[in-house]
């Protein structure tokens, strides 16, 4: 190696070592990551209790990969890299055989982990005296196995809802979605892990036959909504499952409506709780869909709360246990029943066995994804 060339490397090196360094501290912290739809780690003084424990450098660690410079475009440039050299998987996310569909890992629970989660929904069972119905919506891994990379690992192979169901007691009825979700192209975004108004729209119909408000397939009800056309709202919808996978080339999903604001005969309303206290809101915000996480157009997003009435409904009083997955289903729901209330546990502290009691509750729905209902730290408030 020439002396010229060697300095050439030395340079180049402390170039890059320090000029990062510098910008690492010249730029301003970033708070949240558009890219990556999460709160980025923030610069924590050391202190002698986190210097003593390790926590200050473990923390400094953190801060320093999520504010390091161009790093969005580092996290593409590794997943490019990643794909040229003929690697199907990065950052826990698997590349569809499709190159334009992408999967988040799923790590099912085990025997005892799983015992415990539907043990907690049966303990909610034995605690009500209305019909409660419990359902799992199986992974997109699952539902479009055939576009999963060959011999990927961490995949939803269907067992964890088979077990899931065999655990439920009789105090509860489980209802199974995955075969009317199984195969079905339309029914999750290829860059998200939420099902799509298609999908949502079939599980309703699934889980109103379930909670026998509509009768078996071969004889169904005829739903008002089921002749109304689809609406694209958005045509540039990347979800998080992109946000995570630094997969640059793959192409934006579309949302699409059914169920018009104020539903098919306008007359349904709907109250939020976004703060805890009762607010006007709606089935859309459209606002959201301005922002990265354009899956809030639903309902608004994540909330402790929300109550959606409509008087010309048949049905009664639902409280669906909720996750995210929800929220493109309630306008489905709020065509059948003349409240639904949707409780999120993350956020909701309140005795559920107190509210379905003031609030006249007939029917409760447990619905979760199987990834959520796998890793959610606040079943437990189901036994109260």
């Amino acid at each position: 190696m020439s002396k010229k060339y060697s300095v050439f490397i030395t340079v180049l090196f402390c170039l890059f070592t320090f000029g990062f360094g510098a910008a690492l501290i010249l730029t301003p912290s970033r708070d949240f990551s558009e890219q990556e739809n999460r709160f980025l780690t923030q610069f924590k003084a050391p202190t002698a209790d986190t210097l003593r424990s390790g926590k200050f450098m473990e923390n400094f660690e953190k801060y320093v990969s999520d504010q390091f410079p161009l790093r969005d475009q580092w996290i593409q440039l590794k997943a490019r890299s990643e794909r040229l050299l003929g690697k199907q998987e990065n950052n826990k996310v698997y590349f569809g055989a499709d190159g334009q569909t992408l999967f988040a890992q799923f790590t099912p629970p085990t025997d005892e982990e799983l015992s415990q989660r539907v043990g907690f929904v049966n303990k909610l069972g034995e605690n009500l005296n209305v019909p409660v119905y419990f359902s799992l919506v199986p992974d997109k891994s699952w539902a479009w196995a055939n576009l999963l990379p060959a011999n990927a690992p961490k995949v939803d192979d269907g067992s964890t809802i088979s077990r899931a169901e065999a655990l439920c007691g009789d105090k509860v009825a489980y209802i199974d979605l995955r075969w009317v979700l199984a195969n079905d192209r339309g029914a999750f975004y290829r860059t998200d892990h939420h099902w799509t108004t298609m999908g949502a729209q079939k599980a309703g119909q699934a889980l109103l036959e379930g909670m026998g408000l509509v009768q078996q397939a071969g004889d169904l009800k005829v739903l008002g909504y089921q002749s109304l056309p689809y609406t694209q709202v958005s045509d540039s919808f990347y979800g998080t499952t992109y946000s995570s996978s630094g997969a640059g080339w793959v192409d934006p999903d579309s949302i699409h409506t059914v169920i018009p604001e104020g539903g098919t005969k306008g007359n349904v309303t709907v109250t939020g709780y976004p703060e805890g206290v009762p607010v006007e809101s709606s089935l859309y915000h459209p606002e959201k869909l301005e922002v990265k996480d354009k899956y809030a157009y639903f309902l608004g997003g994540n909330q402790p709360l929300c109550v959606i009435k409509n008087p010309d409904a048949a049905g009664g009083r639902l409280l669906v246990i909720r996750d995210s997955y929800s929220d493109s289903l309630a306008p489905f729901l709020a065509e059948e029943f003349q409240e639904v209330h949707l409780f999120d546990l993350r956020y909701n502290n309140m005795s559920l066995t107190q509210y379905v009691t003031d609030n006249g509750i007939d029917q409760v729905l447990v619905l979760y994804s199987v990834a959520n209902f796998s890793t959610d730290i606040n079943l437990f408030k189901l036994d109260h």
